[in-house]
């Protein structure tokens, strides 16, 4: 008799059976150290006798992100990742949790972390902001108008041509850059194609690349988006923006 009931208790136990509750006992969970710049990687599971399909969570989005047992990082810091079991035949549920902890880069100075790799910080031309890492236009109800082959920025405020030009140079716009200021031939296209109407935009005289003239002073041509008449301008004078590319 005793040794049925301890044959029953040892494939009770091979079985898992001995609690519905609780599944097998996991095997070691290694903590695992990154750095901010280091590539996804794939997650090394405890080992379990049970045979479902492990999932994976991360305590905290801002340090790793998991899809899969793929782990991307996102940035310094420590976060939990919990391997789970969900019950399956005669095995109950069961999970282990291991450290995740991220060192922060020193990129040097000028240069910050972008994206898991050291980038330069870009110099902004006001009104530009730097917003992750890109230069942005300020906000703004003008909106962004295709026309003619190009894409344009809507027009809300006024500066010097230098300023603008450098303006245009500097910024990031839905994640395109290389924008510059428009000549003026493009400029009155735009205008006669009627699409500004009801954009937001600010329509007055506004300044292109198109050089000016005048010898005795450095100057630009300026397009008055509201009529298409064109005039010259003292570069240090004032005139609306708008960018191209």
């Amino acid at each position: 008799m005793k040794r049925i009931v301890g044959l029953l208790l040892m494939m009770c136990l091979m079985a898992a059976c001995s609690d519905p509750d609780q599944g097998p006992p996991l095997g070691p969970f290694a903590a695992i150290e990154k750095k901010e710049t280091d590539p996804a990687f794939d997650i090394t599971p405890p080992s379990s006798r049970s045979p479902a399909a492990f999932t994976y969570t991360s305590s905290d989005a801002a340090v790793a992100t998991i899809a899969g047992s793929r782990v991307t990082i996102t940035g310094p810091g420590k976060t939990t990742i919990t391997a789970s079991q969900p019950s399956i035949g005669s095995f109950g549920p069961t999970s282990a949790s291991t450290t995740l902890t991220v060192s922060k880069v020193d990129c040097g100075a000028g240069s910050t972390v972008v994206n898991g790799k050291c980038a330069v910080v870009p110099t902004c031309v006001a009104p530009a902001v730097l917003t992750n890492n890109q230069c942005v236009p300020p906000a703004s109800n003008a909106a962004l108008v295709h026309a003619n082959g190009l894409a344009w920025m809507g027009v809300s405020f006024p500066n010097n041509v230098t300023t603008a030009k450098a303006f245009c140079e500097s910024i990031t716009i839905e994640g395109a850059d290389k924008w510059r200021l428009p000549t003026a031939d493009e400029l009155i296209a735009l205008q006669k194609s009627g699409i500004l109407a009801g954009q937001g935009w600010t329509l007055g005289a506004t300044w292109s690349s198109t050089m000016g003239s005048v010898s005795s002073t450095a100057s630009h041509v300026v397009v008055d988006l509201s009529t298409g008449v064109l005039a010259e301008r003292a570069d240090v004078a004032g005139a609306y923006v708008t960018c191209v590319r």
